[in-house]
């Protein structure tokens, strides 16, 4: 009887654990999720568990060569974002590819452009994005992270640019503990990308370094990094820094001081899209042969002051670039373009000259001037320089005639921001 008991006693204990198959209730009020950030703390070290090999010594990890594409948060390259200056991250959740701008890689979430990944028009580096000072979460940037896989010492090795000129921060790579190991200012490495100092940086089996570069104003930053980490290298060969490759820089070194009786970009007309004011028309057009007045001007809170057409495409002064340059956009090939115009404001032949500037290295065709339905003149927007072309032609016009310029994008679906200044002369 008391076997009985006891084998009774022990059945109804069980059952009440385990609830015995019964669906337990739902709370009466679910807390909503809070974003998954990374602790900046370092983990508890990790013992390597006997008969566990790790890798072996002089093994190199390249953030370019080993970019996982399928889990973004597993293996020894991963990828993050940050609002706050690198005080916490967030996982990067969405891999996204975008052919028509040759852009791919991870970001936040589906049809984001912050992240990190690839630039087709910049082979060997991994393409790390913010849209401006990330602080307060206002602004994200990605960033770069490398998880040890065993505890022992890794050197840093990379190479860095700032292509683009863009105001950017100093690439930092800092410690899951908040220890920064090395920084490198970016200011300088605009005309040809530069090798970093090989840095040993001692880890944690688990331990993460976070590499990122910010912002320093609301200005859009591609950062570009090629890293690799070496395990318990096994000879100094590691701490030789290569020769960097001689890079040819187009373009030239703009001068806005040019005296010209005309000049599109300190004449632009906040007022009239359509020469009421002056000489320069804004519109737009899809064919370059019929072109359509701007039908809005908007100070816009992106720091753009623009005339846009009906489908949204704007033209105007940006603060974002610096040089007297009026921005030129369209969306993609085929579709609307915006285009400068100049109306003669008497019989004659004019000297037009200036620059033709693609900053941010986008699928430009050409800049294109078009007169009366025929092509007066094209001239190169390269696709990878950090200085505008230069450029000049004359046309003969009668009083009242129209000279636009405008420049279509290569690919579909691949917006361009294309920058033109313009000064015009009577021709001698």
């Amino acid at each position: 009887m008391k076997k009985l008991l006891v084998t009774l006693m022990t059945a109804v204990m069980v059952c009440s654990l385990a609830g015995c198959g019964k669906k337990q209730d739902k709370p009466a009020k679910e807390s909503t999720p809070q974003p998954t950030q990374e602790s900046t703390a370092s983990p508890e070290p990790t013992a390597e568990p006997e008969g566990e090999g790790g890798p072996e010594a002089g093994t190199t990890f390249d953030s370019v060569a080993d970019f996982n594409t399928e889990e973004g948060q597993n293996g020894p390259w991963q990828y993050y974002f940050s609002g706050d200056n690198g005080e916490t991250f967030d996982a990067c959740g969405s891999y996204n590819e975008y052919p028509d701008s040759g852009i791919r890689g991870w970001y936040p979430w589906e049809g984001s452009y912050i992240g990190v990944g690839f630039n087709n028009s910049m082979e060997g580096f991994l393409e790390l994005n913010t849209d401006g000072v990330s602080k307060d979460w206002s602004n994200q940037m990605g960033v770069l992270a490398f998880e040890a896989p065993a505890a022992g010492k890794y050197v840093i090795t990379a190479k860095v640019w700032n292509p683009w000129g863009q105001p950017c921060d100093v690439f930092t790579f800092k410690k899951q503990d908040g220890t920064v190991v090395l920084s490198v200012d970016m200011t300088e490495i605009v005309d040809n990308y530069a090798y970093v100092t090989p840095t040993d940086v001692q880890m944690e089996k688990g331990e993460k370094l976070y590499i990122y570069c910010n912002s320093t104003d609301s200005s859009w930053v591609s950062a570009y990094i090629g890293c690799t980490m070496v395990y318990e290298p096994v000879d100094d060969s590691v701490y030789t820094v290569p020769e960097v490759e001689e890079r040819e820089v187009k373009g030239v070194e703009p001068d806005f001081t040019k005296e010209a009786v005309y000049n599109a970009y300190q004449e632009f007309d906040k007022e009239n899209a359509e020469g009421a004011n002056g000489v320069w028309l804004y519109a737009s057009t899809t064919d370059g042969a019929d072109f359509v007045p701007a039908v809005e001007y908007r100070d816009t809170d992106y720091d753009a002051d623009e005339w846009f057409s009906e489908d949204g495409t704007g033209i105007g002064t940006v603060g974002y670039l610096e040089g007297e340059y009026l921005e030129m956009n369209t969306p993609g090939s085929g579709a609307t373009m915006m285009a400068l115009g100049f109306k003669a404001p008497a019989d004659g032949t004019f000297t037009f000259s200036g620059y033709a500037f693609n900053p941010y290295s986008q699928s430009a065709e050409k800049f294109y001037a078009v007169l009366n339905g025929e092509t007066v003149s094209e001239f190169e927007i390269a696709e990878f320089t950090s200085l505008p072309n230069e450029y000049s032609f004359d046309a003969a016009m009668s009083e009242g005639d129209v000279l636009y310029f405008y420049c279509p994008s290569a690919t579909e679906g691949g917006w361009v921001s294309a920058y033109l200044s313009v000064f015009v002369n009577t021709a001698e």
